[in-house]
């Protein structure tokens, strides 16, 4: 790797880093952390019978992600949140950061009619890479997982590597989140592969105590859900009951995992967010809402168009989804309010033949993110501010 990730690396070296004490210090004080927070889970892991043995590659639990957000030496790994149970939220960092403070916010900057006093005119874009916003839904996290170690090694833990995207990361800064929601990470199953629609929504909304299952949006009627009233929770929730994907009522966020996720954004002006989730069906990248400015919706139903059709191309599904705008709302819609940015979210298959199909759509996403930004950017604010006089 080339640019500033040899510099990180080089740095880390010339520093010393732990001494061997400190680093089992630090490893036994992360073991203990995890300890207290599984302590403080008041639900168990659901398990349903049946699965698959998964894969060694296949890594999900926190301590998997833990351990290789904790081996980071190319990158920059920092903790940016404690779960309500006391998981810690990881970020990990590729390319050049400045922390140093930012003149005007996007919202003031935009207004002013020259948005370069928040944005600058940074070198590379950035992107925010978020993944298991929904504890139940594993394969973006693996597939995260596996980013980093490639990113680390050249390789991830296949012993596969995806040379265009190694390349092509290098034109980016790009921050990765391997699971936003580890306390619903930490009692879900690794995985749902061969498993029926109702288990899956027990396992990913939850379930009643008369064991009818938590229905899609039957569980959005509730923020937070009544932990009390329900036999399991499901991972869609975090520990304190709260839907992470629909934490976004600006003046009002809930959960530390949301906060943090909008001051990496907002912080580092992040040009294209992307929101990893699964599905019971074929993979597909959700068309952007029309809840944003035009420019962005624009861009993003070009770029979700491209990115359907390459999964289609791959046997990954068969044809494409209407080239239409939705009208959801939920955590995507503060992203260009917070930075001028895109966000979009991709579902994975849950359920395809096999593990490595569960995850492949998260590393076509990525190259096509990757390749169009090259050629337009992710997000046009002058186009923006020009829609806006």
């Amino acid at each position: 790797m080339r640019s500033g990730w040899w510099t990180l690396l080089l740095a880390a070296v010339c520093a010393g880093c732990l001494s061997a004490n400190q680093k089992k210090t630090t490893t036994e004080a992360g073991a203990m952390n995890l300890q207290d927070a599984y302590r403080n889970l008041r639900f168990p892991q659901s398990s349903y019978g049946g699965e698959e043995p998964r894969p060694d590659w296949w890594r999900c639990r926190p301590e998997e992600i833990v351990a290789v957000c904790e081996s980071v030496r190319r990158g920059k790994a920092r903790v940016v949140a404690r779960t309500a149970a006391g998981f810690p939220v990881y970020a990990v960092f590729y390319g050049e950061f400045d922390d140093a403070p930012r003149p005007s916010n996007w919202s003031a900057a935009g207004s002013s009619g020259s948005y370069k006093s928040y944005y600058g005119q940074p070198e590379k874009q950035t992107i925010v890479w978020a993944t298991g916003f929904h504890g139940a839904e594993p394969e973006g996290v693996v597939a995260t997982v596996n980013l980093i170690q490639m990113l680390e090694t050249g390789q991830d833990f296949r012993a596969r590597s995806y040379p265009r995207i190694l390349e092509l990361l290098e034109q980016y800064r790009i921050i990765f989140l391997p699971c936003v929601n580890m306390d619903g990470r930490a009692i879900s199953p690794d995985h749902l592969k061969g498993t029926d629609k109702v288990t899956f929504r027990k396992a990913c909304q939850g379930e009643w105590p008369d064991g009818r299952p938590i229905e899609w949006r039957e569980s959005k009627e509730h923020f937070p859900l009544p932990l009390d009233r329900v036999k399991h929770p499901g991972g869609y929730p975090n520990a304190d009951g709260y839907n992470i994907m629909h934490d976004a009522t600006p003046g009002n966020i809930r959960t530390a995992e949301a906060r943090a996720m909008l001051e990496l954004i907002e912080r580092y002006g992040a040009d294209f967010f992307f929101n990893g989730h699964s599905c019971e069906g074929k993979p597909f990248m959700i068309m952007p809402s029309e809840i944003s400015y035009q420019v962005l919706v624009q861009r993003g139903l070009d770029l979700a168009d491209e990115i359907n059709g390459r999964l289609a191309a791959a046997g990954l599904r068969e044809g494409k989804p209407n080239k239409v705008a939705s009208r959801t709302l939920n955590f995507n819609n503060l992203v260009p309010l917070t930075s001028g940015g895109l966000a979009m979210s991709l579902e994975c298959n849950s359920w395809a033949e096999s593990f490595d199909d569960m995850v492949e759509s998260n590393f076509i996403a990525l190259e096509t993110i990757l390749e169009s930004g090259l050629q337009k950017p992710l997000a046009d604010r002058e186009a923006i501010l020009r829609g806006l006089e």
